[in-house]
């Protein structure tokens, strides 16, 4: 018996299996169909749905006037950036997370105390943005700050180059011709909430193969299966490779299901890099069978192995924004340590047709989760080994 009847053997029991044609074929599917239906407008706005004035509060040091000092009133009293901001003040951080829970504000932002020492000294700036409950507000309030930053930021640099007598006047009448008002929605700069979660669902149940090929590892042994194949002249290692190839073959059939169902039947647009794509996808596989190795050796039981891999996924999932985005910081800085992370927003940048070097940063870092996980995976094997 060589390696590939083993892994030809465990493709034809797993398709076989009704459990897992539900669970890792239609289960996505009908998922899918209704996270996109049902927060549809969490994600994105069309073309011609208006926009709704947004409240921020503004927190800014005690006695500074870092804002009326760069032009932030005349920036105000724009057209444009009048009708869809209304300005709160507050007096410390916790006062604006207050608010933002509360549901006073929609937005808020923290200005740091030295922000127009830095101005006048022609430095960088930048302030803390902190999220809201509404997703689309979010992204029309960091629109404007951040054009609005971006223009200070300019005559930082033409500051630095012609010196600080630009300054002395740039500031007091900040032009305005910078600020352009275009759809949220433009085809390149948005994406659906089907396209969001086509991408998230994707992800979290190409790791649940794992979770299929932990369990089919500890049946072996569960049933005194692994006795008899030892038998067979292939070395337990082989085994070993050939239950996680066929695991690998049947979440790669998932991927192409998932894909091809969504663009077909919701009609999803995966952009037009789809090398990278599969790339994602693979890599995604990867890793969930390499968790699968390391969570198979490292429990003493089948039931414990199964509940570690759920809590796993489940919240790397919910810290990556698989279900919805938690506009929290520190979910947000864990969310940046788990691979739904780093395959979602890959994918996303996918879909959204961003530029190759931008991809390949997540397809990189993804790359270097497996390459742990492996050197993790190689220490168990030889460390506990696979055996009965």
């Amino acid at each position: 018996m060589k390696m590939w009847h083993i892994i030809w053997f465990e493709l034809r029991m797993l398709i076989r299996m009704r459990v897992v044609l539900l669970n890792q074929f239609l289960l996505p599917m009908v998922l899918i169909l209704i996270l996109g239906n049902a927060l549809s407008g969490m994600i994105s706005l069309g073309d011609d749905a208006p926009i709704d004035t947004v409240t921020a509060m503004i927190v800014e040091s005690p006695g500074q006037e870092a804002l009326t000092s760069v032009g932030w009133n005349e920036f105000l009293k724009t057209p444009e950036i009048s009708e869809l901001l209304k300005v709160q003040h507050g007096d410390h951080r916790e006062e604006a997370i207050s608010s933002l829970k509360s549901g006073d504000s929609d937005f808020a932002v923290v200005i740091p105390p030295d922000f127009a020492d830095k101005v006048m000294k022609g430095e960088s700036v930048k302030w803390e943005m902190i999220y809201g409950k509404d997703h689309s507000k979010n992204h029309v309030a960091e629109m404007i700050f951040e054009s609005y930053l971006d223009e200070v930021n300019r005559v930082q640099a033409s500051t630095m180059v012609l010196g600080p007598n630009t300054l002395n006047s740039a500031p007091q009448n900040v032009p305005t011709s910078y600020v352009e008002m275009a759809s949220l929605n433009k085809e390149g700069n948005a994406y659906s909430a089907f396209q969001y979660y086509a991408a998230s669902m994707l992800i979290m149940f190409l790791l649940y193969s794992g979770l299929t090929a932990s369990s089919s590892l500890q049946s072996e042994k569960r049933n005194k299966t692994l006795y008899r194949l030892n038998s067979t002249p292939i070395s337990t290692l082989k085994i070993f490779l050939g239950k996680i190839g066929g695991n690998s073959l049947v979440a790669s059939i998932q991927a192409v299901v998932i894909i091809l169902g969504t663009t077909w039947l919701y009609g999803v647009n995966w952009g037009r890099h789809p090398i990278y794509l599969i790339l994602l996808c693979a890599l995604v596989i990867m890793a969930a069978m390499l968790m699968a190795v390391v969570i198979t050796l490292l429990s003493k039981s089948s039931e414990s192995a199964q509940t570690i891999f759920q809590v796993i996924i489940v919240g790397m999932t919910f810290l990556s924004g698989g279900f919805q985005r938690i506009p929290v910081d520190i979910i947000e800085k864990l969310g940046e340590f788990t691979i739904n992370h780093w395959a979602l927003q890959g994918m996303i940048r996918i879909i959204l047709d961003a530029s190759t070097g931008e991809i390949l940063q997540h397809v990189l870092i993804l790359g270097l989760f497996n390459v742990i996980l492996l050197l993790v995976g190689t220490v168990s094997y030889r460390k506990v080994g696979y055996h009965e």
